[in-house]
């Protein structure tokens, strides 16, 4: 019975019936998973509140030997969940699926727990209940956090469990991302939208002055995105440049500005470019992809602009629309209405060739953009468009 040798001869093992039943095996499993989750419940709250404890501090976060804002919560929650999935495993197969369901599930809920702690955190900061000195530092590194868990959390999946299992997780993940992500940039853009106030002006067009002002300020926001590790430091960098351009484009479509002649309209085409030279050469500095940049659009609707003869407008709109499919016909009036010199029938004759001519074509990887930018309005707070890290 014990696997004994010397037993072998004296009893035929293949005719001993199971010392419990399915039934006991079913309630004993059911018993240590119910003990287990409690226990693991009590852990992961300690660990997250250990974190958001720190949050509050008059210092920046830790950081890594490779200056990377670190914390050992990551490591910890993943040790915790692991580990009893791995004992588990020298029991029986199904109580290892049965402990490996219940870390998912509970890991689940921990990142929602970390989700809601940072919806708390950055409400509180920016209603003043509690102002935190190193805000969005905490935030970046929350954002390491959730790549380190990212990277890490195959270690939950045993072998021989059907693959898709972590699939909620990794959900649940990126959309902790999007989360952290949008929340740094509603801070940035607190900072930002009175820039943009004054775009498009008349002194906008006689001056660099206005985006001079607003890549500083972008800059010395973005002074420690260096701290997050890849490839969250790319798709942080992408947001913000695209948050950054999102906010010129509603600035653009306010409706400010009417050129009044040629003269204004060669400058708006000429601060334009400047502008999205401007923004190109302050991100790429920063560290962004260049395939990633978003503000080449200005250099589209600076055509717009620079067109001489308004009876060749539907070219340029068709154009744009065959890049941008989402722009609408209202995104298009406003942008006739900054050049000051189209007649109505000028104007029917460029907005019909939204309709017009060959329907674009899908581009891999093109996201939404003029569709995330209402026009006209006169509230530059809308501008924070929806699903920002989506």
């Amino acid at each position: 019975m014990m696997g004994s040798l010397e037993l072998g001869p004296e009893a035929d093992v293949s005719q001993l019936e199971p010392l419990l039943t399915l039934e006991n095996i079913e309630q004993l499993e059911a018993t240590f998973v119910s003990k287990v989750r409690a226990s693991v419940v009590q852990w992961l709250q300690k660990a997250l509140e250990g974190e958001v404890a720190e949050w509050g501090r008059e210092r920046e976060p830790d950081t890594d030997p490779s200056g990377f804002y670190h914390s050992p919560m990551p490591a910890i929650v993943l040790q915790i969940l692991e580990e009893n999935i791995r004992v588990t495993s020298l029991v029986s197969e199904s109580l290892q699926r049965r402990v490996h369901g219940m870390a998912l599930s509970e890991l689940g809920a921990f990142l929602r727990s970390f989700n809601d702690a940072l919806i708390r955190f950055s409400r509180d900061h920016l209603r003043g209940e509690a102002v935190v000195p190193h805000y969005v530092s905490y935030l970046l590194a929350a954002l390491n956090h959730q790549s380190a868990l990212s990277s890490s959390v195959s270690v939950l999946q045993p072998e021989g469990v059907v693959s898709g299992a972590l699939a909620p997780v990794e959900a649940a993940l990126d959309e902790l991302q999007r989360r952290i992500c949008r929340l740094v940039l509603e801070a940035l853009l607190l900072e930002l939208q009175p820039l943009f106030a004054t775009l498009p002006s008349r002194r906008w067009l006689s001056s660099p002055e206005l985006l001079n002002n607003v890549c500083e300020r972008t800059a010395r926001f973005c002074r420690n995105f260096w701290r997050v590790r890849n490839p969250a430091f790319q798709v942080l960098l992408a947001e913000t440049e695209r948050a950054v351009v999102l906010q010129y484009l509603c600035a653009l479509m306010q409706g400010r500005l009417v050129c009044r002649g040629a003269d204004e309209r060669n400058q708006a085409a000429e601060r334009m470019q400047q502008d999205a030279t401007q923004l190109r050469d302050l991100f790429l500095d920063l560290g962004l992809e260049e395939s990633a940049h978003c503000a080449p659009v200005l250099l589209t609707l600076r055509k717009l602009l620079n067109l001489h003869d308004p009876t060749m407008l539907g070219l340029e709109v068709a154009s744009l629309r065959q890049q941008f499919p989402d722009v609408s016909e209202e995104h298009v009036s406003a942008l006739l209405d900054l050049r000051g010199d189209v007649s109505r029938e000028q104007r029917q004759a460029a907005l019909s060739s939204l309709q017009d001519g060959p329907q674009p074509s899908p581009r891999a990887g093109r996201r939404a953009l003029f569709s995330l930018v209402p026009a006209p309005t006169p509230s530059p707070s809308s501008c924070l468009f929806s699903g920002s890290c989506a």
